[in-house]
């Protein structure tokens, strides 16, 4: 249950009028009440080696155990001994570990184990499941809970639910409504739920209440104090949706009120070059282009025209999906900092992307007096000098770079325009430091991942949004199929034909060597299988991550300027990688990657005037797996396939959100808060139209609660 938030800030500015002052920012982690602050080990029930694996999850105080929430919940019958095991019926037993066994067969690998309690033999069956290798091994103590099966006068169970337990861990007597708490290594679900049960009453009695009856009432809360008491102890799901709705309100007013915040600090104090942008300048730039820019850029450009000339910074996210043409608009703001005797910068996260910019832009400004340069860890030291020489006097107009280009030693003359592109792949102090070298300049930041609308609400709330939801006239969509492993024949002759009619192929597995522990395919293991075998006589060439910078771009350059037909890769491709005549996108193994990665790998083929295909290979057994793979085969739009992968893998995984500097949620699930969500914005927008500082008595329990739910990542709010 646990989430992940983001927000960006500036640590170079001071705190303006409307925010926290910065020594309540810096002030360490505090609770509602000194009683909360009680160390882990003063906790009832807690000796020292507890307490170390209890601080090792982050319970350091009594008040940590409050908002350490349960994961889920069960209804558990009482614990059974196996000799007292009825076919068909749901029951809990537990048992040591006496054998193990792994039968790596295709299609459905399987784990097995046996387990003894003394009156019988229990055995279980796991598919798809060769983690447990590691995990469970005879001598183990576990507890099962499944649907019984007798197969040869032995009872069975598939697929159960299963956990760690020990000689102390109490037998289940009866049964009852019990909370599954997020476990580790040393401490079981059980073990972390008696400890937060037998310390909740200590707790309680000093939570205290942040909003008046008339809020409560409004919005259908109870108490929070209440909500506490029941999202640890139960008696029916309906009590848990109620203590949940009201935790999670509280978590989406304080990310409400922090994102206000650090929008009001925006809007507020910080000003940003004014650039004129007129009609013959607009028709100077459009004259650059060879094509007619769509609906959906023209409406991007207006907004950017709109933000340029205000005085305030731009703080614009500009989304859009693969190909959609977003390099386009970002190049047109570029070249209106450019015309105002301005420079402007692209920082891409990685080289290969801003070698890829680099010459996009270089093409489309071929024979204009704009001068370019590309800024990365590989330019030259001899380059780098007369680079940074260059512009630091203003001589070059446009640099491209990768986080080469914001280093301490880098300076610019006259910062006018900032595109930021993958910005979650782009670290906050990289941005922060830019900001710090005195510049204030307009930021753009692209993304080819869609955003959901819950996203942007949410996580981007302080920006303004521009979409490109179309694309160039003349792309054709991408044909996806998903074949399961037995028909992968197919796709590799697939291959064959494309690379016969002079066209090449991607091949992406999740791994770049085999572990021993896993069913996933590598990248190694496929290239020697593949040069051998299906695809033997094509020139197949390999990259991953862990290959040394240069060897990466020389595999890149031959396989752009087709001196190979097949690349054989890990995700390392997923951005950056232009080459017009791939047009296969083979993914095996394609239940190990996220939807989103999914698309965006779909979208390094079907650059070029040819039919692109997509090919799944996956025996995917979960629902979330077959979810992910059909919506693939089913939509090629990039915001319905966001939609889902938010829905299915939640935002923490979105952007990898831990990068942006917010706090974390712990409870609210924004993909299925959208109303709430809204609510909590509502209120938190009333509340600093009447109170921006949060001085008012009435809200001190809001602004303590803000200040040690953000720190100083209050502060980051503007880099964008």
């Amino acid at each position: 249950m646990a989430k992940r938030s983001a927000v960006v800030a500036d640590q170079s500015e001071p705190a303006p009028k409307n925010s926290l002052s910065e020594a309540e920012a810096a002030a360490p982690r505090s609770y509602e009440h000194p009683a909360l602050a009680a160390p882990v080990d003063s906790f009832e029930g807690v000796g020292p080696s507890r307490a170390k694996n209890l601080r090792a999850l982050g319970l350091l105080r009594l008040g940590d155990l409050l908002e350490y929430f349960p994961r889920d919940y069960q209804f558990e019958s009482e614990e059974l001994t196996i000799d007292k095991l009825v076919a068909d019926q749901i029951s809990t037993v537990r048992g040591e570990v006496v054998a193990v066994d792994y039968i790596p067969m295709r299609p459905r690998p399987r784990f097995e184990a046996t387990i003894d309690d003394g009156t019988e033999k229990l055995a279980l069956v796991w598919f798809n499941a060769s983690y447990l290798r590691s995990q469970i091994h005879p001598g183990k103590l576990i507890r099962v809970r499944g649907r019984v099966k007798y197969f040869r006068n032995m009872p069975q169970m598939t697929q159960p639910k299963w956990t760690t337990i020990d000689e102390s861990t109490e037998r289940i007597e009866e049964s009852k409504f019990r909370p599954i708490y997020p476990a580790s290594a040393n401490l079981s679900s059980e073990q972390i739920g008696k400890v937060i049960d037998e310390n909740l009453d200590r707790a309680l009695p000093h939570i205290e209440e942040w909003f008046d009856q008339a809020v409560l009432k409004k919005r259908s809360l109870i108490e929070r104090r209440r909500a506490y008491e029941l999202i640890h102890r139960p008696n029916s799901f309906r009590e848990v949706a109620m203590a949940r709705r009201r935790l999670v309100y509280d978590e989406l007013m304080l990310l409400q009120l922090g994102l206000g915040m650090s929008k009001r600090l925006r809007d507020g104090r910080i000003t940003a070059p004014v650039l004129r942008a007129d009609k013959v300048l607009d028709e100077r730039i459009r004259a650059r282009f060879p094509f007619q820019m769509t609906n959906a850029q023209q409406h991007a450009v207006y907004d950017i025209i709109k933000d340029v000339k205000s005085g305030q910074p731009m703080n614009r996210l500009l989304q859009g999906d693969v190909g959609s043409g977003k390099t386009v608009v970002a190049l047109y703001a570029m070249l209106v900092a450019v015309a105002n005797k301005m420079q402007a910068a692209l920082l891409a996260p990685t080289e290969v992307l801003a070698e890829q910019h680099f010459l996009t832009i270089s093409n489309l400004l071929k024979e204009s007096a704009v001068k370019i340069d590309l800024f990365t860890n590989r330019t030259k030291k001899t380059s780098r000098g007369s680079i940074s020489k260059q512009l630091a006097k203003g001589e070059t107009h446009i640099a491209v770079g990768t986080q080469a280009l914001i280093q301490e030693d880098v300076e610019f003359a006259n910062l006018g325009v900032v595109v930021i592109d993958e910005q979650h792949k782009l670290g906050v102090k990289q941005r922060a430091l830019l900001k710090s070298m005195g510049h204030s300049p307009h930021y753009l930041v692209m993304t080819a991942t869609p955003i959901p609308r819950t996203l942007a609400l949410s996580y981007f709330a302080d920006f303004d949004l521009s979409v490109i939801d179309e694309l160039p006239p003349g792309r054709q969509p991408i044909q996806t199929k998903w074949l399961r492993p037995k028909d992968a024949i197919k796709a590799y002759d697939f291959i064959r034909k494309e690379v016969k009619a002079r066209r090449q192929a991607y091949i992406v597995l999740p791994m770049i060597d085999d572990n021993g522990l896993d069913d996933s395919k590598s990248v190694r293991a496929e290239f020697d299988r593949l040069s051998k075998g299906r695809l033997s006589g094509l020139r197949l060439a390999m990259l991953h991550g862990q290959m040394e910078t240069e060897e990466k771009h020389a595999t890149m350059l031959k396989f752009r300027s087709r001196e190979t037909d097949v690349l054989v890769a890990t995700t390392v491709i997923e951005v950056g990688i232009d080459v017009p005549n791939a047009t296969v996108m083979l993914i095996d193994n394609a239940e190990r990657f996220g939807l989103s990665q999914l698309h965006q790998l779909r979208g390094r083929v079907g650059r070029g005037s040819e039919v692109s295909h997509c090919l799944l290979i996956s025996d995917a057994t979960t629902e979330t797996a077959e979810a992910r793979l059909k919506a693939m085969t089913q939509t090629g739009d990039g915001f319905e396939i966001a939609e889902m992968d938010l829905r299915l893998r939640g935002p923490g995984e979105f952007f990898g959100t831990r990068q942006h500097g917010l706090p974390q949620l712990k409870i609210a699930d924004i993909t299925q808060e959208i109303e709430l969500l809204q609510q909590a914005r509502e209120d938190a927008l009333e509340i600093l139209g009447k109170d921006p500082k949060l001085s008012a008595p009435e809200h001190r329990m809001l602004r303590d609660a803000l200040i040690r739910q953000f720190g100083t990542a209050l502060q980051l709010a503007q880099i964008g």
